[in-house]
């Protein structure tokens, strides 16, 4: 049985985030692409890029534009779909690291002259701040139950409702 081949289209879609003069640039460094070919590229109709390849050359070919910022799409060769319909590849091939974003570890600190208090040991040795001084001079207590709230109280104005009579449901 003969081996499935695919065929490689590029629509000048960019992964989301990147920049796509970026993106642009490395794609023309990895065709060796000059402006005119790379407008043809970028011009958001699909351009079938290679023809014919295997499934392992195709997955290549989906990393290399994953890793330079831009997405491809990868269909059965001599499918009748026009390009841009969704296409797969077979089950249980391909990897999902293809998709996932390229993302650089940081340097893990030094934590050397680092060290652990003792249990119960006071993390903040700082002194406590000073409790704020509030006069309260003018004010006075009444008896308990004495007084309301009600001078307090401001009634609201409901809104009108608007008159609806004249509409009806269909």
């Amino acid at each position: 049985m003969a081996e499935e081949r695919y065929d490689i289209f590029f629509a000048g879609k960019t992964l989301p985030g990147e920049d796509p003069l970026e993106v642009r640039r490395k794609v023309g460094t990895l065709f060796k692409a000059q402006d005119e070919a790379l407008e043809r590229l970028f011009s958001g109709t699909a351009v079938r890029v290679k023809a014919g390849v295997d499934q392992e050359t195709a997955i290549k070919y989906r990393v290399a534009f994953r890793n330079a910022g831009a997405l491809v799409e990868i269909q059965p060769a001599n499918q009748t779909a026009p390009p841009g319909s969704l296409s797969l590849l077979p089950p249980n091939t391909g990897s999902l690291i293809d998709c996932a974003p390229g993302i650089e570890a940081l340097p893990l600190p030094d934590i050397s002259d680092y060290a652990l208090s003792p249990e119960g040991a006071a993390l903040d040795e700082t002194s406590p701040a000073p409790p704020p001084e509030i006069d309260t001079s003018g004010l006075s207590l009444g008896p308990a139950g004495s007084g309301s709230l009600e001078e307090f109280h401001h009634s609201v104005e409901p809104a009108s409702i608007p008159d609806i009579e004249h509409l009806q449901l269909d």
